[in-house]
């Protein structure tokens, strides 16, 4: 409903919208000009209408502490952009540096920190080579397919066919994956210890040595090299000799060690399962004090802390308690055999291309 109390009028002079009484006579001039709102009264009696201009400030008209405090924190805040820009940036190119190294997975049991420099950077340079000459060795099917990634080849290769007469070769196209690197500093120089994953469950072990500008595998330390099969020696009867490569564990009776003689029982490594032992031998004594003796005793030391010949750190992964030897066995006997180390080559499985004249062996 309207309001009868008035009514709402536009005065045409100024503009104003204003509510008055609706009777003329009554209604009054208007309350922002106080002239008549319908423009009825003369020109001349207008008064003047004053108009309020605004003026925008300008910065400078500001005081001048305002105007410095802005200053200074538009300064400070274009600095530490400046800063965070730069760090954006160094992250940036350490992250690609990172990205351009030759990697090698750091959870591997080499340990490049524990390395020399130079051997660090013989497995940067070398290993992938290793591995890809140990693919098409186990690949080959023959031994002529095998022989170029043997170390000493020419000598090699009648031993190699001796021994694929109780053992055959199985080609294998399984994916490697390096598991443990090392390197070995020996009487020949140096080595590269490997050992590689082969497809879900087997391992094999491979030391390369450098030939004519290539790294080669030790072919007898990669097959433990015997002149013959181990369990069909035990198994022979009468006079025989034979030279192996074998775990070996020191027997302790219920009475504790014997303090004159040290009780040995020989394995043989189970091919692809480094970790297990079989075809144990019957107990053989060897003299502690004998020199014999006491390179095994010092052997056994030495796997006490993990450690193989010339710091090998690849026994780790041999039995609990079992050292790698090279021996000489004898047997004796139908019934009874007895079985003797006639001569304790080394205690390792290296072939060392200089292994007579600097690797001394020791008699019972």
């Amino acid at each position: 409903m309207s309001d009868p109390s008035g009514a709402w009028y536009h005065c045409t002079r100024c503009g104003s919208l204003f509510k008055a009484n609706p009777r003329p006579e009554l209604r009054g001039h208007c309350p922002d000009c106080g002239q008549d709102p319908t423009g009825e009264e003369s020109h001349e009696a207008r008064p003047p209408v004053r108009m309020r201009q605004r003026t925008r400030k300008h910065a400078s008209d500001k005081p001048l502490s305002k105007h410095r405090s802005r200053k200074s924190r538009n300064l400070i805040i274009s600095v530490s952009l400046w800063f965070f820009l730069l760090a954006v940036v160094a992250i940036t190119m350490s992250d690609r540096d990172e990205d351009q190294k030759p990697s090698i997975e750091p959870e591997r049991p080499g340990m490049i920190g524990e390395l020399k420099e130079e051997d660090y950077r013989l497995i940067q340079d070398e290993l992938d080579r290793c591995g890809e000459r140990l693919a098409r060795f186990l690949a080959a099917s023959d031994i002529g397919g095998r022989s170029p990634h043997v170390l000493g080849a020419d000598e090699t290769v009648r031993r190699m066919a001796r021994f694929q007469q109780f053992t055959p070769i199985f080609p294998s196209t399984a994916k490697l994956e390096n598991e443990f690197y090392d390197v070995l500093h020996t009487p020949a120089g140096r080595a590269i210890e490997t050992r590689w994953r082969l497809g879900e469950n087997e391992r094999v072990e491979a030391v390369f040595f450098k030939e004519s500008d290539e790294w080669k595998i030790d072919w007898d330390h990669y097959v433990h090299a015997g002149s013959e099969s181990w369990p069909l020696f035990l198994a022979g009867r009468g006079k025989g000799r034979g030279d192996f490569r074998l775990l070996a564990r020191e027997r302790v009776g219920a009475k504790g060690r014997d303090a004159e003689f040290m009780g040995l029982v020989l394995y043989s490594p189970r091919s692809g399962y480094p970790e297990q032992a079989i075809a144990p031998s019957p107990e053989i004594r060897v003299k502690r004090q004998s020199p014999m003796g006491r390179r095994l005793a010092q052997a056994f030391e030495d796997r006490a802390k993990g450690l193989g010949a010339f710091g090998s750190r690849a026994v780790a992964g041999d039995p609990t308690d079992m050292i790698r030897v090279h021996v000489l066995v004898t047997r004796e006997g139908e019934d009874e055999r007895v079985f003797q180390i006639g001569e304790l080559y080394d205690c390792h499985w290296l072939r060392l291309p200089t292994r007579k004249a600097e690797t001394p062996r020791a008699k019972d």
